[in-house]
Parts: C-alpha cells; structure tokens; sequence
C-alpha cells in the first residue's frame, strides 16, 4: 500500500568533507522491507556535522532525527506500523543512500521507528530520535550500563531507590536530558553535572543532585560524597570529560561508564576499577559496523537490534512521552526549512547551542 510520490524532491546532498548541497534528487523509491514517510519536521544534532565533515559519502543525504507520517509500506515490512501513521525516530544519514533525514522523503526500517503521541506536536517530536534511543541503550543494554529499566506500562514516577545511583555527565545535552528522565521513571538516583544555569532545569527533569562541570573539583567532591557510585553516563565525551567521570566512579567496586564517543585515554590509569563502553548508534539496525575506530561485530549488531525491536514495538518511548514521563529536548524553531539547515550545523559546530533542540519544518 502506497500514496503516488513524486519522482524528485528537495534534500540536502553531501558533495564531499564539509560540502553539503540543497539540491532536487531522486525520490526514495520502496523496497520490501522498509517504509516512505514524508518529512514534517527535521531537528539537528551535533553528529550531523561531524558525518558531514569527518566520513560523508558523496550523493548521500545528510541527517539524522525528523518527524513525519508513513506514505508507503514494503510487503515485507515488520511492524504494524501502518500508511498514514505519524511517527519518529532516526536514520544513519550520510552513509547510504536514500536513507537520510535532511530531505522531503525518508526511506528507512520500520523497526526502527516510535508511533507518534497525538498528544505532542511535530516540533517536540522531531528530535526524540538520536537523544532518546541513545540514552534508553545506554542506560538498560547488557552491553552498557545494563540497569534496570522502567516498566513499559508505567503509570507515574515512582519512589526512588537510594541504592541504585547514576552519574549524568553533561546533563543539559539532549542525551543529557533523556538519560535523566528514563533514570528517573527507573527509580534510579540521578546525579548530574552541567553549567550552574541549567540546575534548576535539571532538576525539573529529575536529577536529584547537580554539580558543576566546569569546577575542576567537581569529581572529586562526587566521589566523596558518594563512594559507592558505580555508574556513570558521559554525554559529552570529550575535552577530559571521560576523566572525570572515571575519577567520580568508585575507586573500591567494579563500574560502568559509558560514552558516546571511543575513549580518548587509557581510563585504568585514573581508576582501575572502571569499565567503559562506546555506544555506537548506527549499529542498532543489526549490521556489523566501523565507525570512529570502533568496529561492532555482526554479533553486537544483531544484540542492538533485538533490542531496538523490544523498544519500539512495545511502544515503550510512546508511551512514555504520552504520560509525560519522559519529555522531548525544548524546542527551538528556526526561520527557513530544508536549505536553512547548513546554518543550523555551524551553530553547533561553533558550541553555540546549549539545552535546546533546533528545529526545521519541512513541509
């Protein structure tokens, strides 16, 4: 089942490292085992301008998060998700062609896709994808953090438990913020670090504890005020971020910290107790990948995807964010659509965006 499309649309298109052109392209056209959505609105994430500026493929479309409603289903397609659908989620744009969000028509997995909220709009949607499937396989995968997740059918937020505690590097980041939520409906104490203007929001969202990741004493204090804290979650990933959370984690019990970038450092020589992982989220639709160093075996892929599978066709982030459980990043719209979005990526190329999402609409 399908809607006409038309043969060409608008994108942005990779043209080299740093080259990005918007410019008419071949519509998407449907296999068997994906789907088509018409894009409503796209939001921006800082791994954007680093695939384009680091390993974007020529003729491939930039981007990653968008919103939008199904337009076509292959026969072979795996969900129940349906034609006429409004949905969310993420694709690896800049490495395959047809499959990248910057653009007026998506070809991507089903599998990979959250059913829409009716409650929630276009722009709180739009960036749920990379923020939000990064933080719940950060905290819950048995190759992370592994903690114990909140039920799917969760209610309201719970007490929290004393005993289970996780550091929040870089709170404010958009995994930041979800990473704070999906602990938070876990029961889990929440202790995070980000500039002193953003504690109060923080907290909002569920931190217990805030600290400020400028002050160069902040690990420290952590560790003494909680010796026995054995998981963190680095955000950020970088410019000594990773060394600090090591020298927060306990220095007498085994722990878990993971990244979303590789590690930059030997992390045993600050604390010989740490484990660290890099979740890697282009792996999630279960084919071996290289990325950034990191090569994810054929076997990791297909443990990503089997959990990709219990998260959304158990609706697991749509129920959450329609309880109000978990809230989108706070949106930004930006003036412009699609040929707007090269100024959106220096912006955060520049670090000049901080607890917001940007947000384009498309059509």
């Amino acid at each position: 089942m399908s809607t006409q499309l038309p043969p060409k649309m608008n994108a942005l298109i990779v043209e080299g490292l740093g080259k990005l052109a918007f410019k008419q392209t071949e519509t998407p056209k449907l296999d068997d085992h994906s789907v088509i959505l018409r894009v409503h609105d796209n939001a921006l994430n800082p791994t954007d301008w680093k695939h384009l500026d680091f390993f974007g493929k020529v003729g491939t479309t930039l981007g990653s998060d968008f919103v939008g409603t199904i337009v076509a289903k292959g026969a072979k397609a795996g969900t129940d998700i349906q034609v006429g659908d409004r949905v969310a989620g993420l694709v690896h744009g800049g490495w395959e062609v047809g499959r990248g969000a910057f653009a007026e028509y998506i070809k991507t997995y089903p599998e990979s896709l959250t059913r829409a909220p009716p409650s929630l709009k276009d722009e709180d949607l739009a960036g749920i994808g990379v923020g939000g499937y990064t933080a719940y396989f950060g905290l819950f995968h048995p190759m992370h953090l592994e903690l114990p997740a909140p039920p799917a059918d969760l209610r309201g937020l719970g007490p929290i438990d004393q005993s289970k505690k996780l550091l929040v590097w870089s709170g404010a980041t958009s995994v930041g913020q979800f990473v704070i939520q999906f602990a938070r409906a876990a029961g889990i104490h929440v202790i995070a670090t980000a500039s002193p203007k953003n504690h109060a929001f923080l907290k909002e969202l569920g931190a217990a504890e805030t600290y400020d990741y400028s002050d160069a004493a902040t690990p420290d204090r952590i560790s003494a005020a909680h010796p026995d804290l054995t998981h963190a979650f680095d955000t950020f990933s970088e410019k000594g971020s990773q060394e600090s959370c090591a020298r927060a984690l306990s220095k007498t019990q085994p722990s878990k910290l993971v990244m979303i970038l590789p590690v930059d450092k030997d992390l045993t020589t600050v604390n010989n107790k740490v484990q660290s992982s890099f979740f890697l989220l282009d792996a999630i639709h279960g084919k071996a990948i290289a990325l950034f160093g990191r090569s994810f075996s054929q076997e990791d892929a297909e443990s990503y995807y089997k959990f990709l599978l219990n998260f959304t066709k158990n609706d697991i982030f749509t129920h959450l964010l329609g309880a109000g459980l978990v809230k989108p990043n706070r949106p930004s719209l930006q003036k412009g659509g699609l040929d707007s979005i090269p100024e959106g990526l220096d912006l955060l190329r520049k670090g000049q965006v901080s607890g917001k999402k940007l947000i384009y609409a498309i059509q």
